[in-house]
């Protein structure tokens, strides 16, 4: 499925539809007033928020109908509202008052008076003259037997008209003024905006009461003057303020591979042009912003998808108006002074392809011009091919460098490992030899060291055997000695312990309460058979126990004595 945004039929709501991706469903819950129809698998979201959805989802490689884009950009305005019924005329009739049946013989008809007027008139202007105006309404009834205009004076400066009569060009002098003017000024064509020279008879047309004039012939080159002046004032005055190469000095990225475009979607000009460039074979990405390549909604259209763009001017590599041919005249709408200076001074570099090789316009003059659409998509094309080749071209280079600077050092490397197998054989042969030579000098040295360290210890074990001997000797005498003195100490020590012992039997003896008792004491216990020590601890009345020598006596203590 395409990643794609469409306007519905309603005209008031944007149709999303996209592959199911988590990540895209999330950025659509955000936009405002979003709904999904589960039966369309469709997400719809109100027109007037058609710059969110563009900023949410231009990254992920969605395709924006002309009409979305257009809303986006606002470059073809709102909808004209409905014109409003017209109140139903009063019937007044009842009201009017009641006209006599008799008439002054001085008074005039309506009718009466116009044709009068229309004497007048006749009387004042028989011969045809040249006038100049501004074109209006032309473009209405350009398609109908009878040329319906009005010719407009404006004053200098002023957006008002100053003055304004209607003119017509009737059926058979229509024909032979444009075929006139198609033989001779194929670069003129009628329309809204221009200005006119025209010789025109003055005529009153009675039944309406109304002046107006009937064209018999126009004058191209005061025309076709009038807008190469205006020409060159534009840009005059971009020269003046230093604008006039601003934007075609600017540099164009390279790859210019997402471009924006204004042009109206229903032009040949937009169709040639995106045909050249998918039959490239190249990726590019194009945005369109409709806008009107001619009329009076052309300037505004034109500024607003400028505005836009600029607004986004990191998201695109070049910006392109196109519009097929046509005659001097239409193009014209494009030699407009707010339109040139947004166009010289916008941060993207601006191409320009307008008309036919014989037509340049005052942007053509301000920008990089390649005349029609066809030719900038090949400008386009032919930009990125280039680039293409240029780098295959150094890949081919860098290949050959490489593989030249790959073979130099194969060479090398094959002449380095030559030379260093030639001198890691020479070197090892020489540090064989030189290992050769260690080795018996080693065995000769190892030969002569085990004999000097065998005979080194003969004499050390002749030299320690005869000291250990004489060691042992001294230390059995020592040993003998300490025996002997020990024997001794042992000896006096049991003495000394023998007598302290005898001292501690006797004092044990005297000690004894056996000892005592025989001796005439007595020992005094209490109920639990303790010894009681003082008459302070018996109370009066208590059992007591009194041993002596021969036996115990039991009593109670009837009178106890403390002493102080």
């Amino acid at each position: 499925m395409r990643n794609e945004v469409e306007l519905a039929q309603d005209g008031v709501t944007l149709r999303i539809r996209f592959g199911y991706r988590p990540d895209i469903v999330a950025l659509v819950k955000e936009l405002p007033d979003r709904r999904f129809d589960g039966a369309s698998k469709t997400w719809s979201v109100p027109a007037r928020h058609a710059e969110a959805v563009y900023n949410k989802l231009s990254r992920y490689m969605f395709d924006f109908s002309s009409d979305v884009m257009s809303i986006v950009a606002g470059t073809m305005g709102k909808p004209k509202e409905a014109p409003r019924a017209k109140p139903a005329p009063i019937d007044d009739e009842s009201d009017s008052p009641i006209e006599t049946r008799e008439q002054a013989a001085d008074t005039l008809t309506i009718s009466a008076l116009n044709e009068r007027i229309r004497e007048c008139v006749k009387g004042n202007f028989m011969q045809s003259m040249w006038i100049t105006g501004e074109v209006l309404d032309f473009d209405k009834g350009a398609n109908k037997q009878h040329k319906y205009f009005a010719l407009a004076e404006k004053g200098d400066g002023a957006s008002k008209q100053k003055a304004r009569i209607d003119a017509v060009i009737w059926d058979r002098k229509a024909a032979e003024i444009f075929r006139r003017l198609s033989e001779t000024a194929p670069d003129f064509a009628m329309r809204d905006g221009i200005e006119i020279r025209a010789l025109v008879k003055v005529d009153y047309y009675v039944p309406t009461g109304k002046v107006s004039v009937h064209v018999e012939e126009i004058d191209p080159s005061f025309t076709l003057g009038k807008l190469a002046l205006n020409r060159e004032q534009i840009l005059r005055a971009l020269r003046e303020q230093g604008l006039a190469e601003q934007n075609k000095s600017l540099p164009l990225p390279i790859p210019p591979l997402r471009i924006g475009v204004l042009t109206s979607e229903s032009a040949d000009g937009w169709n040639d042009f995106k045909k050249h460039l998918e039959g490239s074979g190249i990726g590019f990405q194009i945005t369109l912003t409709p806008i009107a390549v001619q009329g009076d909604k052309t300037r505004a259209s034109v500024l607003g998808a400028l505005a836009w763009f600029a607004a986004r001017a990191n998201d695109f590599d070049c910006v392109c108006i196109l519009r097929g041919g046509g005659s001097r005249t239409d193009l014209a709408w494009f030699d407009d002074m707010d339109i040139a200076l947004a166009v010289a001074k916008h941060p993207i570099k601006v191409l320009i392809g307008i008309g036919h090789e014989r037509d340049r316009s005052v942007l053509d003059e301000i920008a990089h011009s390649e005349k029609t659409p066809t030719a900038v998509a090949a400008f386009l094309a032919d930009t990125v091919l280039g680039e293409r080749r240029k780098v295959a071209d150094r890949a081919i280079a860098l290949q050959r460098s490489v593989g030249r600077l790959l073979q130099s050092e194969t060479n090398w490397l094959a002449r380095s490992a030559m030379a260093l197998g030639s001198h890691a054989s020479s070197r090892i042969r020489s540090e064989r030899q030189q290992l050769d030579t260690a080795a018996r000098d080693l065995r000769s040295h190892s030969l002569r060291a085990v004999a000097e360290g065998r005979r080194t210890l003969e004499t050390a074990a002749r030299t320690l055997q005869t000291f250990a001997m004489q060691s042992c000797e001294r230390k059995k005498h020592e040993l003998a000695r300490a025996s002997d003195r020990a024997r001794h100490g042992a000896m006096a020590l049991l003495q000394r312990a023998q007598h302290k012992l005898e001292q501690l039997a006797d004092k044990q003896r005297l000690l004894d309460p056996r000892f005592v008792l025989r001796r005439g004491f007595a020992l005094v216990r209490d109920e639990q058979g303790r010894v009681v020590p003082s008459a302070a601890r018996i109370e009066q009345g208590q059992q007591i126990t009194i041993q002596m020598r021969d036996g115990s006596v039991r009593t109670r203590a009837e009178a106890i004595e403390n002493k102080p």
